[in-house]
C-alpha cells in the first residue's frame, strides 16, 4: 500500500500539486487508519492529508479517480456468455474438460486462458500482474502503448491463444468458436485500454496536454458538454487578452511617429544637449464594431463562442452593436448591454429576437439589414459577420452586402465550415467573397484564435 501511495503522490505532483514529505507521511498514516475497504472513505482521508489549499482539491480528486479506477470485477467470462447464448450444459462441460486436459499437459499453467473463460475479478488480477511483469510503469510516451500492450499480452500467456481456442471448440457448437474468438479480441482491446489508462494516471500532465490539444483541434460540433465549457472559458480569456493588446496598441499609436525634421531643428537650437525627440502626434479613437451573427442550429456553437469573445473584448471598442439573423434580422445590442452574457446568448438562441426555427436566408437578412440598420455602419466601423453562408437556394442579395461594404471600414467574415466547403452545394460564400476584406474558417478553437488575433491586429491599425 505504501508503494501505491507513493505512485499516487507522484502523479499528484506531476499534476502540479504541492505535496511535501510531511503530507506524504500523513497520507500513509491516514490510509493505515481507515483501510482500503471503502473507496469513498480512503478518498476523503487522502484528500484531508494531501490537500492544503482549496484550489488544489478538485485537481487532486481528478488524479485520485484516474489513479484508482473503479472496480471492474464481475465482468462475465466466456463461459457465462456461452450460457447466456443458450449453449447446452453438456457442451459446456465438454469444453471445460478439454481445457482441463490441455492445462494438465501444459504443466498446470493456464496461460491466461482460464481467466478468460471465467472472467470476473480473476481476469482483472491477471491483467494487473501481467502489466507489472511487462514493466508498463516504465512507459515514457503514449506512443509506446502498442509495444507495452504486446508485452502485457505475452506476460498474460495469450501467445498462440487463437490456435488453442480453435482446438478447444473443434467439433462443438459453431457458436462456441465464434464467441471464444470474439472474447479473445475483446481481451486484446481491454489490455490496450488498461495500458493506456495506466500511463494516463501516472502522467496526468501528459493527459492534460493531450486534452488541451484536442480542445484546440477538434471541431466545435464534436465536443461534449464539459469540453464546450472549457472552450468557452478559454474564449473568455482570449477576449480579455485581445482587448488589452488593442488598448496597448492604441496608447502607443497616440504618441505618434517620430518627426525627423522637427527633431533635428530642435536639436540644432540647443547644440544637441538636451536631445529631445519630436513626434507627430495624432489622436486615435477606439474603433467601432458591428456584429451580424447567424444563430441557426448549424452554426450555433461557433456563434456562441464568437459572441462570448466579442463581449469579452468590447471595452476595446467605442461602440459595439450586435444583430442576429436566420430568415430575418434583429438587433440584440440592448439585450447584451442589460443582461449577463450567458443569459443574453440563451435568449437570443431561443428566439427572443428572431425566429430561430426559420430556414436560413442570408440574402433576405442582408436586405433587411440594409433597409433598417444601414445607419449602424460608418467609415470607422468594422462589420463582423459569422455564418456558413448556406442560403437554401434563395437569392443571395449580393448587392446588399456590397452596400454594407461601401459604408464601413472593412467586412470580416468568419465561417464555421472548412474552406473546401465554401461555394459547395447551397453555400454562397464564393459570391460574397469579393466584398469581404478578410475571411477565415473557425471550426476549431485554434482557428478561432488565429482569426480573431488577426481581426484585433487589423482593427487596431
Amino acid at each position: 500500500m505504501d508503494e501505491v501511495l507513493q505512485e499516487l503522490i507522484g502523479a499528484a505532483r506531476r499534476a502540479g500539486l504541492r505535496i511535501g514529505t510531511a503530507e506524504a507521511l500523513d497520507a500513509q498514516r491516514a490510509a493505515a487508519a481507515v483501510g482500503v475497504a471503502e473507496r469513498a472513505v480512503l478518498r476523503a482521508a487522502l484528500t484531508a492529508s494531501l490537500v492544503k489549499r482549496p484550489e488544489d482539491q478538485a485537481p487532486f480528486l481528478r488524479v485520485f479517480d484516474r489513479f484508482f479506477r473503479a472496480d471492474t470485477g464481475g465482468r462475465a467470462g466466456a463461459l457465462d456468455r456461452l450460457r447466456a447464448e443458450g449453449v447446452d450444459p453438456a457442451t459446456l462441460d465438454e469444453l471445460q474438460r478439454r481445457f482441463d486436459i490441455g492445462q494438465q499437459q501444459a504443466g498446470g499453467g493456464g496461460g491466461g486462458l482460464d481467466a478468460l473463460l471465467e472472467g470476473g475479478a480473476e481476469l482483472d488480477r491477471r491483467i494487473e500482474e501481467a502489466m507489472r511483469d511487462a514493466g508498463v510503469a516504465r512507459m515514457v510516451s503514449p506512443m509506446q502503448v502498442g509495444l507495452f500492450s504486446t508485452r502485457t499480452l505475452d506476460a498474460l500467456g495469450i501467445d498462440g491463444a487463437d490456435a488453442e481456442l480453435a482446438q478447444l471448440a473443434e467439433g462443438l457448437d459453431p457458436r462456441i468458436g465464434e464467441l471464444l474468438a470474439a472474447s479473445l479480441e475483446a481481451l486484446r482491446r481491454r489490455v490496450r485500454a488498461a495500458v493506456r489508462e495506466d500511463f494516463a494516471r501516472r502522467n496526468p500532465a501528459r493527459l492534460e496536454q493531450s486534452r488541451a490539444e484536442r480542445l484546440d483541434q477538434e471541431a466545435f460540433i464534436r465536443l461534449d458538454k464539459d469540453e464546450l465549457a472549457q472552450v468557452q472559458a478559454e474564449v473568455r480569456r482570449l477576449g480579455r487578452l485581445l482587448r488589452d493588446r488593442m488598448e496597448r496598441n492604441r496608447r502607443r499609436a497616440r504618441q505618434g511617429r517620430l518627426d525627423v525634421r522637427a527633431t533635428a531643428r530642435a536639436a540644432a537650437r540647443t547644440g544637441g544637449v538636451p536631445f529631445t525627440p519630436v513626434f507627430r502626434r495624432r489622436h486615435r479613437q477606439r474603433p467601432r464594431l458591428v456584429v451580424l451573427c447567424d444563430v441557426s442550429d448549424s452554426v450555433r456553437q461557433a456563434a456562441r463562442f464568437l459572441l462570448v469573445l466579442v463581449y469579452s473584448m468590447q471595452e476595446a471598442f467605442s461602440r459595439t452593436r450586435s444583430f442576429v439573423f436566420v430568415g430575418d434580422v434583429g438587433e440584440t445590442t440592448a439585450l447584451f448591454d442589460h443582461s449577463p452574457i450567458e443569459e443574453a446568448i440563451e435568449r437570443a438562441f431561443r428566439g427572443d429576437t428572431v425566429n430561430v426555427g426559420a430556414s436560413s436566408d442570408y440574402g433576405r437578412s442582408f436586405a433587411r439589414f440594409v433597409d433598417q440598420h444601414l445607419d449602424a455602419l460608418d467609415p470607422k466601423t468594422t462589420l463582423l459577420i459569422l455564418g456558413d453562408a448556406r442560403n437554401n437556394r434563395n437569392d443571395p442579395e449580393v448587392e446588399a452586402l456590397k452596400r454594407m461594404r461601401e459604408r464601413c471600414a472593412r467586412v470580416v467574415w468568419l465561417n464555421p465550415e472548412p474552406r473546401a466547403s465554401w461555394g459547395v452545394g447551397d453555400s454562397e460564400m464564393q459570391r460574397y467573397l469579393p466584398f469581404i476584406t478578410f475571411s477565415a474558417p473557425v471550426r476549431t478553437l485554434a482557428e478561432l484564435r488565429v482569426a480573431v488575433t488577426r481581426l484585433a491586429s487589423v482593427v487596431g491599425r
